[in-house]
Order: C-alpha cells, then sequence, then structure tokens
C-alpha cells in the first residue's frame, strides 16, 4: 500500500503539479551548475556510453516522460524502442509525437509485469531511480535484463554538501518522495550485477557554479575550469560519494 500511494504522489507531481515549471526556475538562476566543463564532462560520458551500448539493442527507456530521448536512441541504431512513465500525461505525448518509432505505455517502474526475464539488452533512465524504492526497482532492471546486458543511468547523489543546502531551500522543486542515492545504495546495486564501471563529477564545481551564476561571467570561467581539474583527481578518491551527480552503468 505504501508504494502505490508513493506512485500515486509520483504521478500526481508530474501531471498536475509545478515540479517542472520550479525545476526549470532553478536551471534558469543556477545555469552554471548545469553548463560548467564537469557537468559537460559527465554529460558526455552518458552520452558517449548509450551510442556505444544501442546499436542493434532492445532499449528501455525507464521513465521516458513525454518520449524526447527516443529519436536519439534510433539515431545511435536501437533495434527496438519501449517507453514506460507514471505520468499520463507524459505516454500521451510520447505516442503522439514518437508513436510511429516506439511502443509506449503507462506503468510503475517497480512492476514491469508486461516484461519477460532477460528480455532487453539497454535500460536507460535519467533522474528516475532516486524517485523509487531502490532496492525493488534495482531488481526489477535485474530481472528483464538479458545475461550481458546493460543498465546506465544519470542520477543526483544525496551526500554533496551544497545539494543538501539547495534541496533545502527549494522544496518545491522536487516531488516529495525523491531521495537522491547514497553509497550504501550504489554499492548494494552493485552486488546485484556482474559489474559496474560508474562516473562521479560536481563535488567542488557545485558551489563554485552556483556562486559564479549570480556574478556577470560565463559559465566557461576561470574558477569552473580549476573546479573541473579539481574534481577530476576527487573522482578517484572516496570523496566520489560526495559529487553532486553519477552516470551509473551496470552490466548483468
Amino acid at each position: 500500500m505504501q508504494r502505490e500511494e508513493r506512485v500515486q504522489r509520483e504521478q500526481q507531481s508530474y501531471d498536475s503539479g509545478n515540479v517542472f515549471s520550479e525545476s526549470a526556475k532553478l536551471q534558469s538562476r543556477f545555469n552554471h551548475v548545469f553548463e560548467s566543463r564537469n557537468t559537460r564532462y559527465g554529460g558526455q560520458h552518458f552520452t558517449d556510453t548509450l551510442a556505444e551500448s544501442c546499436p542493434g539493442a532492445v532499449v528501455l527507456d525507464y521513465g521516458c516522460l513525454n518520449g524526447t530521448s527516443t529519436p536519439i536512441y534510433r539515431s545511435y541504431g536501437a533495434q527496438k524502442i519501449l517507453g514506460i512513465d507514471i505520468s499520463e500525461n507524459g505516454i500521451a505525448s510520447a505516442i503522439q509525437n514518437y508513436g510511429d518509432i516506439a511502443e509506449f505505455r503507462i506503468c510503475d517502474a517497480h512492476n514491469l509485469e508486461f516484461l519477460g526475464n532477460d528480455t532487453i539488452d539497454l535500460i536507460v533512465g535519467t533522474a528516475i531511480l532516486h524517485h523509487l524504492e531502490f532496492k525493488q526497482a534495482i531488481k526489477e532492471v535485474v530481472r528483464v535484463l538479458k545475461r550481458g546486458g546493460e543498465a546506465l543511468f544519470m542520477e543526483p547523489l544525496y551526500d554533496n554538501p551544497a545539494s543538501k543546502l539547495f534541496r533545502r531551500l527549494t522544496p518545491r522543486a522536487r516531488t516529495s518522495d525523491e531521495r537522491p542515492l547514497s553509497r550504501n545504495q550504489i554499492e548494494w546495486a552493485n552486488s546485484q550485477f556482474a559489474s559496474g564501471n560508474h562516473r562521479f563529477y560536481n563535488l567542488v564545481t557545485t558551489p563554485v557554479a552556483m556562486l559564479t551564476s549570480l556574478l556577470p561571467l560565463s559559465a566557461s570561467n576561470p574558477l569552473l575550469h580549476i573546479a573541473d581539474i579539481v574534481d577530476r583527481k576527487l573522482e578517484r578518491t572516496a570523496l566520489k560519494y560526495w559529487m553532486r551527480q553519477v552516470v551509473l552503468l551496470w552490466e548483468k
């Protein structure tokens, strides 16, 4: 019952709430966080991994919302594209715009009952796992992936100090149930897969980007260049779990 209530709250937040508009305001206000060199480094890794894994794959867009990533999967050579989301409005838009090249359905990501075991080559999600009951979601991901299949996610991390403060100050820009991923969650998920190869980014970059967003400086300013150098070094240390974001890549 608790999971069903959580799913309903998430659906209502995206179909009739103002989460998107509030989040867009924040991204506009603190644009350097999303446009900085270190953020682009993480985003490019996600894109490069996707391009490498898509050709010939049956792809599940896990939390597809309105399906805007569908043409990307197609351009990278996906054999078949499936999209799921809890948002009725999102799925309606996805079907209208991309229903000719992909299949979409309203679905609770905790329960992919329409899919059999070992049926998907690649599962892709952006900022979706932290909205879910993490262990149940990962178990479903593992179940439907083929042997050798991959799960690629981009997610926020819980322990980033600047992000913690940011979340407390901006509660309307997120749903009530979402919780960024912790080190323990990621390490538990690692144990469910054959292998994992992750990329962490935005520790020093986050506060520097927030500050310089408020100054008459571009997102390519020298302070953010230095922050990028520092963060790439910190990524190789235990402090990586204090980063703002992570690109997660697991193989079954």
